[in-house]
């Protein structure tokens, strides 16, 4: 008995085009972002820091910083004596530039404080959430133990009050 060679044919593209389109379209979306696991969602750390190096990604806009100490007169510094530098991963870039956050906005020096859900892994990094961010007049820094909330001609950018350190306030 001979076997057909039926070879590629106009009907079998289409067939197998058709079949790969409604593979696709049928298929479960695939969400492509991380999860926020790696941070501890039900604390806040609110820091007063001096702005680094600021990064717009387009997934999430990056603050890179040096928090200033309770009494506010020094940065923090690791166990070698090196500035700890902390990142805070916050909105958008679209997101952040809607709220008046741009790299122009936080230059290099600006003194600014906000809340973070910290890494569970203990790293200096920490999600922004809702958490307020606000800004001190330039030259200027907050008292012992406040945040530039609390000081005259503070600029604040995008919707959120200054958190509570400790846990994180219920919805």
């Amino acid at each position: 008995m001979a076997v057909e060679n039926r070879g590629t044919t106009p009907m079998r593209i289409v067939a197998t085009f058709v079949a790969v389109v409604l593979t696709v379209l049928l298929s479960p979306r695939i969400d492509a972002h991380h999860s926020y696991a790696m941070y501890d969602g039900a604390v806040y750390r609110v820091f007063t820091g001096v702005i680094v190096r600021v990064v717009p990604n387009a997934a999430h806009f990056e603050m890179h910083f040096v928090p200033l100490n309770d009494a506010r007169d020094a940065l923090v510094r690791d166990d070698k004596g090196q500035p700890l530098v902390w990142v805070a991963q916050m909105e958008s870039a679209a997101q952040a530039f809607k709220d008046g956050i741009t790299r122009e906005s936080f230059p290099q020096g600006a003194v600014f404080s906000m809340g973070l859900h910290p890494r569970r892994d203990g790293k200096p990094a920490g999600d922004r959430g809702m958490s307020g961010l606000f800004q001190c007049p330039k030259g200027t820094k907050p008292e012992a133990g406040k945040h530039c909330d609390s000081v005259a001609g503070n600029k604040a950018f995008g919707a959120g009050e200054m958190p509570k350190e400790g846990p994180a306030p219920r919805s």
